[in-house]
């Protein structure tokens, strides 16, 4: 579901930050996979947006992501936010396959509410199992492991062993400067902007990437500026960090705005931006 902590327990589960988190609702817009390996097992989180009644194009594309994830997963990883567990998944979505409920921020509540919470979803008889968490806290995730192992089917390896994820750091380093937009941008804009990298280029020691800022409106450009461009100097440097983190490697970063008015409704700019 929506803000219920999907990205930031698929990162805990994983024992690295993988995955781009936000307190703000609807961060996660396309399918990213993580993949955990192990002696005994292989584990490929699908992480999605959370289900929800779009509002434009990339709603509905967000949407589409998450119920393909579901019609083509063996498992299905059920999320709600424990302080507010509204539970909107659909029978027929899941039928057939093992579902899993798991209660995040469970450490928020009273032990007792938590009880009360775990022994209604289990009598409903649709979970095949109900496991409260903190993935913030790290609190349980053993159980959680455990749970999918159970479930999981018998087969050969589908990625190497050290790998972790299956896109490229083109696509991660998008994902991160959305996440510092996200991060420093009031809750209006955000919703508004997608990142679209123009130029991408590595050596073994750096790399060079050239990025566009993509808004709606006019106004939101100078938002995202700020005065005398402060705003994106702070997204920008949160950002090169992030990346030389993530790829070992010192990071050249460029940032640009750009209005592309409406693109969250233009099929055509939502395939350009990689929405398709």
């Amino acid at each position: 579901m929506p803000n219920a902590g999907k990205s930031t327990l698929i990162n805990a589960l994983m024992g690295d930050r993988l995955l781009i988190t936000s307190a703000k609702r609807q961060t996660t817009r396309q399918q990213f996979r993580c993949i955990l390996t192990t002696d005994a097992y292989q584990i490929i989180f699908v992480d999605t947006p959370g289900l929800h009644q779009p509002k434009n194009k990339l709603g509905e594309f967000m949407l589409r992501e998450s119920l393909n994830s579901v019609a083509n997963s063996d498992i299905v990883l059920y999320i709600l936010d424990a302080a507010n567990p509204r539970d909107e998944l659909p029978v027929d979505l899941t039928k057939g396959k093992p579902v899993i409920l798991v209660l995040n921020k469970a450490d928020l509540l009273l032990p007792n509410r938590v009880e009360e919470l775990k022994e209604g979803f289990q009598a409903q008889g649709r979970f095949s199992r109900v496991i409260a968490i903190s993935a913030f806290n790290r609190t349980n995730l053993d159980a959680v492991i455990q749970a999918i192992v159970e479930y999981l089917p018998e087969g050969d390896l589908l990625y190497p062993p050290d790998q972790l994820m299956d896109c490229d750091y083109r696509l991660l380093a998008a994902e991160l400067i959305r996440e510092q937009a996200l991060l420093h941008l009031e809750e209006e804009v955000p919703h508004g902007i997608a990142v679209e990298i123009v130029a991408f280029s590595e050596s073994d020691d750096e790399a060079v990437i050239q990025a566009n800022i993509i808004v709606e409106r006019e106004s939101h450009k100078g938002i995202v500026i700020g005065r005398k461009g402060t705003k994106l100097k702070t997204i920008g440097t949160g950002a090169r960090l992030e990346i030389q983190n993530l790829m070992d490697k010192k990071v050249h970063l460029k940032l640009w705005v750009k209005v592309r008015k409406n693109w969250r409704k233009d099929p055509a700019q939502l395939k350009g931006l990689g929405y398709r």
